[in-house]
């Protein structure tokens, strides 16, 4: 069975002299280089959004550059906080299933929770493109009991995808793997990362799993979880933007007592054609950090043009768009 002893090592980490271990609460991210300033950016969200909480970090991920890392040490020390960073070994996760769309990297999640598990009691866990804009303390204060862990269940039209695709009834509980606040000592003594694991690499089980780890948590971990308010794990796309044409549509789902917002989706607020309200949030937060000179990222797969263009359709920025047309048919010229 995979274990993270395995696939993953601690190459360094950061912390500011006044940061306190054994009053810590401690987060978690699973990313590759792709999402990396995504995840930093949801790190400092959430310490912008928490001075009074000792937060301790800890990111998974493939590769560093140098560039990243010093910064990641400016950050620590404007936030006194503490994070510890882990270089992954991909290659070991190979026999789980991914797509293009699902990289190996959504397993990181699992490789964090099996190894923090031998250290720390509980752990909450965040998708790069998840953004803090409120308190944790509920989270903080949350008693487990005997249960997992606590989630927030997905959007409606996932849930009644979800029982007619996999013939099981989470009874509007399915929940999105995104945010997760996770008992560690349960984890640990249920040997839940095997339990998942078989269940992925099942061939008979796992052809089923369209999102793969978090249809497989969904089924191993049914009925020991608590279910949090949807504050904690508010999904939004942006690609309602040119959907809805709105530059309030936003305000539906986003509201002052948003904890966390859970930008899902090939656009995020990133990205350079994401210039909208609803990437506020993010981008208040980038303009706090030392990557507020670094410009932000444009289109490089075939999905991301794809998305570029309408976005560029919808803002009036015909050339762009035709540009991003122009790119999106080559990527996919050159993919058959």
């Amino acid at each position: 069975m995979i274990t993270l002893k395995d696939c993953a090592k601690k190459i360094t980490e950061y912390s500011h002299e006044q940061f306190e271990l054994r009053e810590s609460f401690n987060i978690a991210y699973g990313t590759d280089v792709n999402y990396q300033v995504g995840t930093i950016i949801s790190v400092a969200s959430i310490a912008e959004n928490n001075k009074s909480i000792n937060c301790r970090f800890f990111i998974f991920s493939d590769v560093y550059s140098i560039e990243f890392l010093d910064k990641v040490e400016l950050l620590t020390k404007k936030y006194k906080i503490k994070i510890e960073l882990f270089e992954v070994d991909s290659a070991l996760l190979s026999k789980l299933p991914r797509t293009s769309i699902w990289p190996v990297s959504i397993y990181y999640r699992l490789l964090a929770f099996d190894y923090l598990s031998q250290e720390i009691s509980s752990l909450l866990y965040l998708d790069a493109d998840v953004i803090c804009k409120g308190s944790i303390n509920e989270l903080v204060s949350l008693d487990f009991g005997e249960h997992y862990g606590a989630v927030v269940p997905d959007v409606p039209s996932i849930q009644e995808k979800t029982y007619q695709r996999l013939n099981i009834d989470f009874k509007d509980l399915y929940f999105n793997s995104g945010v997760m606040y996770v008992n560690l000592t349960q984890w640990k003594s249920q040997q839940l990362t095997s339990k998942v694991f078989s269940l992925l690499l099942d061939e008979s089980s796992s052809v089923r799993l369209k999102y793969p780890d978090q249809d497989a948590l969904n089924i191993v971990l049914q009925g020991y979880l608590i279910y949090l308010d949807r504050r904690f794990n508010t999904i939004y796309s942006l690609k309602s933007e040119f959907e809805f044409k709105d530059k309030n549509h936003f305000k539906k789902y986003i509201s002052d007592s948003t904890v966390f917002i859970h930008y899902t989706g090939v656009t995020k607020p990133w990205h350079a054609w994401a210039d909208y309200p609803a990437s506020s949030f993010f981008r208040d937060i980038y303009f706090l950090t030392p990557w507020r000179n670094d410009p932000y990222f444009d289109a490089k797969s075939r999905s991301e043009y794809k998305e570029e263009y309408k976005h560029k359709l919808y803002q009036g920025k015909y050339l762009q768009a035709i540009k991003s047309v122009i790119a999106y048919k080559y990527k996919s010229y050159i993919n058959k």
